[in-house]
C-alpha cells in the first residue's frame, strides 16, 4: 500500500478543513506495517510519542503537537506534521476527528509503546521536574498553580469512594487538604467528564516540590516507594522503583498491583502508603526545615520526613552531602478503588497530570456534598 501524502491540502489551516469528518483506517498487514515502520518509523516515533504520552486526552490538535515538539527541540514545520499525520491515518495507526484533533488506533497504541520505550525509559524524571517548574502556588496567599492527579470516578462507586478519601486526608496522608471536582459536561485537565461520572482531582507531591524550588529548595525525585506507617507516622520503605530507570509510574504500579493498604492505614495509623523519596543539598536543610514548618502551620500536609546529612532516611541510604525527604504522594486518596478491586476510569488507567489554579479545588469534606448531591 503506498502512503499517501496529498490528503490534507497544504497552506491551510491545521484543524481547517473537513469539519468534524472522522477519518479511520484499518489496520495494514503485519508485513506492510513492518516495511512502513521500517521506512518512516524514525520520522513518525516524535508523534506517537506524545499521543502515547496523554492517553487520558480524547483528541489532540495539531497545534499541541507542534507545541509539544518544540518543547522537545523538534523544530517541524507545519506543513510536515501534516503530511507525517495524514501518513500515519493512512496506515491506520491514528485516527483523525476532523478539526477537533487526532488519536491512535488500537493498533497505533501498539506500535507506540514498542517504538518509544527506550524514549519513555527515564522519561517519568524529566516530566517530573518540568511539571514541578510549572508550580507557582504561594500557601501564604493560597493562590497559584498546583500539580493535580485526576481521574474520572463512574457514579456507583462515589460513597465508597468519599469515605475512603475523607480518611486519607485527615489522617495527613495526602498533599493539602483540597481536591478537584468536575461534574458531568465539565472538563477535568482537557478531558471531558462523560454522563454517570465525577471528575476528581488530587494535588500530587510535585506541588510541593514545585514550592520548594520556589523558596530556593531544588529537590532531586529518586524513587518512588511503599512506605510503612505505624502511628500514621513513616517506619521504613517497603519497596521502591527509581523514577530514571521505569516508563511508568512506581506509584501507579504500585497501586494497581496491590501493594498497598491506605484505607486501613488511614483508619487504624498501620499500613502501606505510597511515597515520594527525594534528595535536597545539605546547604538547602534550613531553608527545607523552614518551607516544612510553614506548611505544618498552614495545615497543608505533604511532607512526612526529613533526614539529616549524609545519613539514611529510614533505611534507605542517602547520598553523600544530601538530605533526604519523603512526602507523601495525591495517589494515596485514589487508592481505596483498586484495594477494592475496583479501577478508575482513565482509558488504560494512568491519572491524568496537569497544571491547576489551587482556587479552583474545594475542601475536601465539600466533595461528599457534590458528589453524593450529583449520585443521588
Amino acid at each position: 500500500m503506498a502512503i499517501l501524502t496529498d490528503r490534507l491540502p497544504l497552506g491551510t489551516s491545521p484543524d481547517h478543513d473537513e469539519g468534524d469528518l472522522v477519518t479511520r483506517k484499518a489496520s495494514l498487514p503485519p508485513d506492510q506495517l513492518a516495511e512502513l515502520l521500517k521506512q518512516h518509523g524514525e520520522r513518525w516515533r516524535p508523534i506517537l510519542a506524545e499521543l502515547h504520552d496523554q492517553p487520558w486526552r480524547e483528541l489532540t490538535s495539531t497545534r499541541d503537537l507542534l507545541d509539544a515538539l518544540s518543547v522537545q527541540g523538534i523544530d517541524m514545520a507545519e506543513r510536515t506534521l501534516r503530511l507525517y499525520l495524514a501518513e500515519l491515518t493512512d496506515a491506520g495507526m491514528i485516527e483523525r476527528h476532523g478539526r477537533r484533533g487526532y488519536r491512535l488506533s488500537e493498533s497505533g497504541a501498539g506500535i507506540a509503546r514498542e517504538l518509544t520505550i527506550n524514549r519513555r525509559l527515564g522519561a517519568i524524571q524529566w516530566r517530573m521536574e518540568e511539571t514541578t517548574c510549572q508550580v507557582t502556588f504561594d500557601p501564604l496567599k493560597g493562590e497559584g498553580l498546583v500539580s493535580v492527579n485526576a481521574y474520572i470516578i463512574p457514579r456507583a462507586h462515589l460513597p465508597a469512594l468519599c469515605d475512603d478519601l475523607e480518611g486519607v486526608f485527615r489522617a495527613k496522608l495526602a498533599v493539602g487538604s483540597r481536591v478537584l471536582c468536575a461534574l458531568p459536561g465539565d472538563e477535568i485537565l482537557g478531558r471531558q467528564v462523560p454522563d454517570g461520572c465525577v471528575g476528581l482531582g488530587t494535588m500530587c507531591s510535585l506541588t510541593v516540590a514545585g514550592m520548594l524550588l520556589r523558596k530556593g529548595v531544588p529537590t532531586q525525585p529518586m524513587f518512588g516507594g511503599v512506605l510503612q506507617v505505624e502511628g500514621w507516622r513513616p517506619q521504613h520503605v517497603l519497596e521502591m522503583i527509581r523514577y530514571d530507570a521505569t516508563s511508568v509510574s512506581p506509584n501507579e504500579v504500585f497501586i494497581r498491583g496491590g501493594f498497598t493498604s491506605v484505607t486501613k492505614a488511614a483508619a487504624t495509623g498501620s499500613g502501606a502508603i505510597t511515597a515520594s523519596f527525594r534528595e535536597a543539598p545539605m546547604s538547602a536543610l534550613p531553608a527545607l526545615r523552614e518551607v516544612a514548618r510553614a506548611l505544618d502551620d498552614s495545615g497543608f500536609p505533604g511532607i512526612m520526613l526529613i533526614g539529616r546529612p549524609g545519613q539514611p532516611v529510614l533505611n534507605v541510604p542517602v547520598h553523600e552531602g544530601r538530605v533526604g525527604l519523603i512526602l507523601a504522594t495525591g495517589l494515596n486518596p485514589i487508592a481505596g478503588l483498586w484495594e477494592r478491586g475496583v479501577t478508575a476510569r482513565s482509558d488504560d488507567g494512568r491519572p491524568m497530570v496537569g497544571p491547576m489554579p489551587y482556587e479552583q479545588l474545594i475542601p475536601f469534606a465539600t466533595f461528599r456534598h457534590q458528589a453524593l448531591q450529583f449520585a443521588r
